[in-house]
């Protein structure tokens, strides 16, 4: 403001001094040397009437000229502060933690509310990290109960000499090293995925080959429970799909692993692979204890087990299906979970469109 209003009283002045010092002598040379010298030693007296007329047209344009700019940068000194202390505000609520203040648009053009939104929109996705690292540490917390119970038991149960130090003790404590060892990566794992912080290498792949060594990786597990379990493919041959193989793989892996957890002797698991011209989906489904309708918009959940025999001794840290969910949203896809009900088998079906955003 300090700094328009001096542009301003320095720009009068120049136009005061012109008009008043420079102008008549102007006047006056240039009647003299278009050969008017007589009129103009006559005409001297003229300069104070000049001067008088410049000064009063001055007075009545630049002053008030003056007055209303300064009335201008006052209201947009005024309304620009205004502004700038809101988000100054809000970036010190952001930095205490309260992470759901948001600042409004201030209708001083695109820039401002591009700011705006832009403030916000980090505010908002800084709650979401918060949330799910308060959610994490609860979820954590409770899953790390039981193995730490455990372990404690059995530990106490040594010192006192009412458990024997044999091969099935040093099992049970190292099962259980192991479980919170599997929860600990899943973890870190899971957190990365849903902040978007999983870095994914994408290379060309053909679908179908992913699939086949996705099978005959869990094959041997599933013939040592009696479960028969066979990859096949639809649709046309089409050119490689943009995807992170290791990702990918986990992801099946993980939906193998699922399917056979969950799949009793004498079932079935198929991993199908159909094309089209706009997608690649890969489905998974078995013949196992199927899931209910109340647990099944829950299967994605941190470590969500339902009633249907997803429980703990059935191995796995509970993250499996959260973990599958994200790395298949980060390339561009969704996966979905059906089922008839329990007993009758469940599907998870993954659909990859061609045409997918990057970033």
């Amino acid at each position: 403001m300090l700094a328009q209003t001096a542009v301003l009283l320095i720009g009068l002045i120049i136009v005061v001094v012109t008009a008043v010092l420079v102008g008549p002598n102007m006047f006056y040379h240039e009647l003299v040397e278009s050969g008017h010298a007589d009129e103009a030693l006559g005409l001297v007296h003229l300069e104070d009437a000049f001067r008088s007329v410049s000064l009063t047209a001055l007075a009545i344009g630049g002053l008030p000229a003056l007055y209303i700019a300064g009335l201008l940068t006052f209201y947009l000194y005024r309304t620009i502060g205004r502004s700038l202390a809101s988000f100054s505000t809000a970036a010190g609520e952001v930095a205490a933690g309260n992470y759901d203040v948001r600042v409004t648009s201030t209708k001083l053009g695109p820039e401002f509310d591009a700011l705006a939104s832009s403030f916000n929109e980090m505010a908002a996705k800084l709650s979401a990290v918060d949330t799910t690292r308060r959610q994490m540490l609860a979820d954590l917390a409770h899953e790390m109960r039981t193995p730490l119970a455990s372990l404690k038991g059995h530990l106490e149960g040594v010192e006192d000499g009412v458990v024997a130090l044999d091969a099935h003790t040093t099992g049970i404590l190292h099962a259980q090293i192991t479980r919170l060892e599997r929860l600990a990566r899943d973890i870190r794992q899971l957190t990365a995925a849903e902040e978007g912080m999983t870095r994914l290498q994408l290379t060309p792949q053909d679908p179908e080959h992913l699939a086949v060594q996705a099978v005959a990786a869990i094959e041997p597990d599933a013939a040592g429970k009696g479960v028969s379990i066979t990859a096949v493919s639809t649709g046309p041959e089409t050119a490689p799909v943009p995807l992170d193989p290791e990702r990918m793989g986990q992801v099946l892996s993980n939906l193998l692993e699922n399917a056979l957890r969950h799949t009793p002797t004498g079932g079935t698991i198929i991993l199908r692979t159909d094309h089209t011209a706009e997608a690649v989906t890969y489905t998974v489904t078995d013949t196992g204890e199927g899931i209910s309708a109340e647990s099944l918009p829950h299967v994605f959940e941190r470590f969500y087990r339902a009633n249907t025999g997803r429980e703990a001794h059935r191995g796995g840290s509970g993250l499996g299906l959260a973990i599958s969910k994200a790395l298949v949203e980060a390339q561009g896809g969704t996966l979905e979970a059906t089922s008839d009900g329990h007993g009758r088998g469940a599907s998870f079906r993954i659909h990859l469109p061609y045409r997918r955003p990057t970033g």
